[in-house]
């Protein structure tokens, strides 16, 4: 199992917090795309770049349509250029991407499109390029003057919970990214979905990456799930799973019957906005994945951490872990908060990474 974390687009913690979690034992750093909330990923990817040796820097995810095909290949070549071989292209059709501006993720239609072409550029430099009601044939140029590389050849993971869309990791995917993986039986079905992609583009995978972007909670002796820093750990991971369902990004009826009643309360709450219904979406974000509004920390329940985390004693969360590493699990991507970073990951490496 490898460990990777969630690293916050600002500049000054794009510097340290990936060589932080490269001194601790993560394997990958994932720099997510999501323009209205943080900064820019490739700025933030760079700088990582220079500041790390091993980690691997991965895109948590880029996001369809923010950028032409061409230019987000070309992107990631430049920062293969200064970290080679350690660079991977995580690729998504948008949440906070897209839904920050009251946008749906992109069709799944022209995101098949987008996927052919990336993996055609990432594999071979050139594609066919379907734009503007022309087709035309695309090259990178002067590939000898190192201005990019696509040597290795650059990692190309796919971004979906749903069947088509992972279906297309299993059809041009060199592994896959899903969010919220805590038991086999869900891994398992993840895993079908590749596997009919795969089928149908007659390829067999083996030792296929599948990476879910979840959180891990160690409880310390005689601690509880409604302990303030149990709370303070896990907090913005569940309230990026309620902005989630309450978006329709994901589905409230895939929570843990035990908890429906903390999501309906979160629902009322949301219907209660101060914004209008049209601009929800301008309010619904704030705090995704970084922190817990203030009106919010009444909805970081017991329950809801329980149901959105891999929560438990050390040996609770690491049986956890080696049961989905067993389904096919090969990794388990944190959202630590913001602030608290370094306790979280510090916590993680010591409990965790060094006893898996």
């Amino acid at each position: 199992m490898e460990f990777g974390t969630l690293i916050f687009t600002k500049p000054e913690r794009a510097i340290t917090d990936p060589k932080l979690a490269e001194d601790l034992g993560f394997s990958h750093a994932w720099i997510p795309d999501s323009h209205m909330i943080w900064g820019d990923v490739w700025a933030c990817m760079a700088l990582a770049a220079v500041n790390t040796k091993k980690i691997k820097l991965a895109t948590g995810v880029a996001i369809a349509s923010n950028r032409i095909p061409p230019v987000t290949v070309e992107a990631i070549g430049t920062i293969n250029q200064i970290a080679p071989g350690r660079v991977i292209l995580g690729y998504g059709t948008g949440h906070t991407g897209r839904r920050v501006m009251g946008l749906p993720p992109v069709k799944l239609a022209d995101f098949s499109e987008e996927v052919r072409v990336i993996h055609d550029l990432l594999h071979n430099g050139e594609a066919t390029y379907n734009t503007e009601d022309v087709s035309r044939k695309i090259r990178y140029l002067h590939r000898d003057r190192r201005f990019i590389s696509l040597d290795g050849p650059i990692p190309f993971y796919v971004a979906g919970n749903g069947p088509k869309v992972l279906g297309l990791a299993g059809e041009f995917g060199d592994g896959a990214v899903t969010t919220g993986v805590v038991t086999p039986q869900r891994v398992a079905d993840v895993l079908a979905h590749i596997n009919a992609g795969a089928a149908r583009a007659r390829r067999k995978l083996k030792n296929f990456p599948l990476v879910s972007l979840t959180h891990i909670c160690v409880l310390r002796p005689g601690e509880d799930l409604d302990s303030p820093r149990v709370k303070t750990m896990a907090g913005p991971w569940v309230m990026a799973n309620l902005h989630a369902m309450a978006a329709g990004y994901a589905r409230p009826e895939s929570l843990p019957r035990e908890v429906q009643s903390d999501y309906m309360r979160y629902q009322a709450y949301v219907s209660g906005m101060k914004t209008p219904i049209e601009e929800r979406y301008l309010e619904l974000h704030l705090g995704h994945c970084t922190y817990v509004e203030p009106a919010e920390w009444r909805f970081v329940t017991p329950a809801m951490i329980k149901a959105c985390t891999i929560v438990g004693t050390r040996d609770e969360v690491i049986a956890q872990l080696k049961a989905l590493e067993a389904a096919g699990l090969t990794q388990v991507f944190i959202n630590p908060p913001m602030e608290g970073f370094a306790d979280c990951l510090e916590e993680i490496s010591r409990e965790v990474i060094a006893r898996m």
